[in-house]
């Protein structure tokens, strides 16, 4: 790696940290370009020409916080036997870890009332999210059979539709 990776790394870990910190006091639909440039001290063309737009840090971020909701979930589920309600208990724990997190509980609770601009962040998560889910049904041997193709994940906490 040379000093240029290192210093864009740097600033990969340093904006995900930055972000984690303002989405825990706002919801993603509050947060602006400018709160991030201005808690990362860059300039808001540095900012765009290193991540292109705002759902990318937010997809990093999201991604992150899933994948250590779900490798709890996982050590939970998968420390016993071979579990015939994995799935319930699967969805059960989802929930549970979910309001836990504020980010995650956030960002499901307003993903029905986000504007279009995030329709982008809202595939690239609920892809990460269906491939963290499937990873721990293949991991148990009575499920790994089964087609689970036609799962589909539902946003927590909310009964509404996504705006178009």
């Amino acid at each position: 790696m040379d000093k240029n990776d290192i210093k864009n790394t740097n600033l990969v870990r340093k904006s995900i940290t930055h972000t984690k910190a303002l989405l825990s006091t706002r919801k993603i639909r509050q947060l602006k370009v400018s709160d991030l440039i201005s808690a990362l001290n860059l300039s808001r063309s540095k900012f765009f020409r290193f991540f292109g737009n705002m759902n990318i840090i937010l997809e990093l971020v999201i991604s992150e916080e899933l994948e250590r909701s779900y490798e709890l979930i996982a050590r939970t589920l998968l420390a016993g036997p071979d579990n015939p309600h994995l799935i319930a208990e699967l969805n059960l724990l989802r929930a549970i870890y979910f309001r836990k997190n504020s980010i995650l509980y956030n960002y499901y609770n307003g993903i029905f009332s986000l504007p279009k601009r995030y329709a982008t962040l809202i595939q690239a998560v609920t892809t990460k999210e269906q491939q963290l889910y499937m990873s721990i049904l293949s991991k148990q041997k009575n499920h790994m059979a089964a087609d689970h193709s036609r799962i589909k994940l539902l946003p927590l906490f909310q009964d509404k539709t996504i705006n178009q």
